[in-house]
């Protein structure tokens, strides 16, 4: 099942538990357990309104969480 925009934390977490690394890398900073805890029943499009990723961020980040 391919991660989309709409697929919640916890849904990206269970489907790659490396995605605190490649949402990491893409955000510039370190993500910890206490920022994915609060966020996981949010989606990928919610959480990116929080922290102001373009719609080219989100498209690289899916495109990282999908491969593989």
């Amino acid at each position: 099942m391919a991660l989309t925009a709409d697929s919640t934390i916890a849904d990206v977490l269970k489907a790659r538990p490396d995605a605190k690394d490649i949402i990491s890398k893409h955000a510039g900073q370190a993500v910890d357990e206490s920022m994915l805890s609060m966020a996981m029943g949010m989606t990928i499009k919610q959480v990116a309104g929080f922290v102001n990723w373009s719609p080219d961020k989100i498209e690289a980040i899916l495109k990282d969480l999908n491969e593989g």
